[in-house]
């Protein structure tokens, strides 16, 4: 005789339902909880003051905008914001601070030269794509070809520098910030087409650098034109080309690289942005991100500092900035191939 199953069946189907609902509930309980504690994370920071890091000396449009919106971080935060700058083989020391830090109030306001150390410099204790969070991309920079008065007056162009330059053996210098610098790593690329023949002197810092080149003891740099701007009136130093398909509406008298020297290639672009070490809870990563968002909103400050620093401000976000990374930082994999540029 067949037995009926039915109502086991139904009891079972029951138990099973009653079992679904309730995983679902705490799961959404759960869910709900974790969402909760998230916003109260980002509600609750900063705790205690924060600070931004350079790992770049005074004197930089980077340290130059730092000291630019800390006063309106500060405003938003209720806490104070401190600009620290620490300098150091091309940035990889104020990179790996930032790294080691577990306080979750330690910023990184870096650039090209914070990524490409990776692919520069042996021994390095960091991995700065898997160490640092991406925040949010703050500007881009212009850049310019400079040399300074006396050099001018020999070499008035960039073609008459090339030409100088190879008319003794030891060519001559260009004032950077150390060899994996993205400003000493720019004109590598550049001088693959120009041919120029020239040695690095490096310094720690932008001012220093800017003025070993108004010395004469370095030829020319590369430079966004905030920084030597304020050498450009007396002639102290003097913009031979800017690194763009297009004139600088500021400076509609420097002729593009394409227009100085017939320059065909890739033309690099410096940016600055911020960082958070890996293991910043994404509830922070979004709240300073939206907190330098709404700083740019006030079209007066956003063009005071465009116009100060000659850079833009993009559109960004946490996102958007790991992909212009990813992409970027592949293209330079691909160039230092080209150049030879092995870690050192």
């Amino acid at each position: 005789m067949a037995k009926d199953t039915t109502l086991f069946k139904q009891g079972t189907d029951m138990h099973t339902t009653n079992t679904r609902r309730a995983w679902l509930k705490t799961a959404l309980a759960t869910t709900v909880l974790g969402l909760a504690s998230a916003g109260a994370a980002a509600q609750d920071w900063p705790s205690k003051p924060v600070r931004i890091v350079l790992a770049i000396g005074p004197g930089s449009s980077g340290d130059t905008l730092a000291r630019l919106i800390a006063p309106r971080l500060e405003q938003r935060w209720k806490q104070p914001v401190i600009v620290e700058n620490k300098p150091g083989a091309s940035g990889a020391v104020g990179t790996e601070y930032v790294v080691r830090t577990t306080d979750g109030h330690t910023l990184l306001l870096g650039s090209q030269s914070s990524i490409l150390p990776k692919y520069t410099q042996k021994g390095l204790r960091f991995d700065p794509l898997t160490d640092l969070v991406p925040v949010r991309k703050m500007l881009n920079y212009q850049l310019v070809i400079a040399t300074n008065g006396d050099t001018a007056r020999q070499a008035p162009t960039l073609k008459d520098l090339v030409m100088l330059s190879k008319k003794d053996d030891k060519g001559i210098f260009l004032a950077g910030l150390g060899p994996t610098s993205a400003f000493n790593l720019t004109y590598a690329i550049l001088n693959q087409q120009l041919g120029m023949q020239y040695s690095a002197v490096n310094f720690s810092n932008v001012s220093d650098a800017n003025l070993s080149l108004v010395r004469n003891d370095a030829q020319f740099i590369v430079n966004n034109p905030a920084s030597v701007k304020p050498f450009f009136a007396n002639g102290a130093i003097v913009p031979l080309a800017a690194i763009s398909t297009q004139r600088y509406p500021g400076f509609p008298e420097v002729p593009t690289l394409q227009e100085a020297v017939g320059y065909r290639g890739y033309l690099p672009q410096l940016w600055i942005g911020f960082f958070l070490p890996k293991g910043t809870p994404d509830a922070v990563i979004r709240r300073v991100n939206a907190d330098l968002q709404a700083i740019f909103e006030d079209e007066a400050f956003r063009k005071e500092v465009e116009g100060k620093l000659t850079a833009s401000v993009p559109a960004s976000s946490p996102e958007a900035f790991a992909k212009d990374i990813r992409e970027e930082t592949t293209l330079w994999q691909e160039l230092f191939k080209t150049l030879n540029i092995r870690p050192e």
